[in-house]
């Protein structure tokens, strides 16, 4: 399997960008989502890649204009590593113009060797272990503290400022949630849909921070736990992800029930 082939998707070979998705029943729903979008006009062909062996696809990657920074490519586990390297070199040219746009390494997608990505000219940023919630089985508790809250309110814009996060903006169709004690705002939290390419119904949670002076009381794995519980009314599962040095937060995930599922490797371009 020396030879190889790097093409963008054309009409006849779109089913091959979802050729290597573990689900097919999914991979199915997520082709017609993309068809859909083809035939509006909303995704340019222009923005995937194939890699092609003789054995058939090795490597696949949507990469359109999105407010996600993140590119996540699917590679076979065993992809020749020249092929791989060359294949996540065409990426890096594509995304020459967006500098500012990371790629994401899922082992659950592309657990491949690091050299080949280096040598493709990809600095490793960071390394983070990542978990998952079934959110169709698992039982999470609301609490009356914890509510919805508004951007531009006074107490919320005092507590980003605090948790060095002012210039928070929430992605379409996110939800900001606050945990109080009283009247006195204690931590921010916020979800919605992962935006994750090549998933549905899956919720993304971004743990905004516990004020400082209030940390060490479990009030990160309440908010957590509520943030699932609200999830769960609308999503099937949650994944998130932290640093393998950040044990408060591992132990949130564990709390929660959420399991270990993978690493992902985070390379920034040059």
């Amino acid at each position: 399997m020396n030879s190889f082939t790097i093409l963008p998707a054309m009409l006849n070979t779109l089913p091959d960008l979802y050729a290597l998705h573990a689900d097919p029943a999914e991979a199915a729903h997520l082709l017609d989502i993309y068809w859909g979008r083809v035939e509006r006009g909303a995704a340019d062909l222009s923005h995937t890649l194939i890699l092609y062996t003789e054995r058939g696809v090795e490597g696949t990657v949507t990469f359109g204009p999105a407010p996600h920074p993140y590119v996540f490519p699917h590679l076979r586990a065993n992809t020749p590593a020249h092929a791989s390297t060359a294949f996540l070199l065409a990426l890096r040219h594509k995304l020459a113009a967006t500098p500012e746009r990371q790629m994401v390494l899922d082992t659950s997608r592309a657990d491949v060797p690091v050299e080949p990505v280096l040598e493709a000219g990809w600095a490793l940023d960071d390394t983070r272990l990542i978990y998952e919630t079934d959110l169709t089985v698992c039982a999470f508790s609301n609490d009356p503290k914890l509510r919805p809250v508004e951007r531009e309110q006074p107490d919320v814009q005092a507590v980003l400022a605090e948790l060095g996060r002012s210039d928070l903006t929430l992605r379409e169709g996110w939800a900001l949630h606050g945990l109080y004690a009283d009247d006195e705002l204690l931590a921010l939290g916020a979800f919605g849909s992962s935006g994750r390419p090549g998933t549905v119904r899956e919720a993304g949670i971004d743990m905004i921070g516990v004020r400082p002076a209030y940390r060490g009381q479990t009030l990160g794995q309440r908010l957590h736990s509520y943030l699932l519980a609200t999830a769960s009314a609308s999503y099937e599962r949650h994944m998130g992800g932290t640093s393998a040095d950040n044990h408060a937060m591992r132990r949130v995930f564990e709390h929660s029930g959420s399991v270990h599922t993978g690493t992902q490797f985070y390379f920034k371009q040059p």
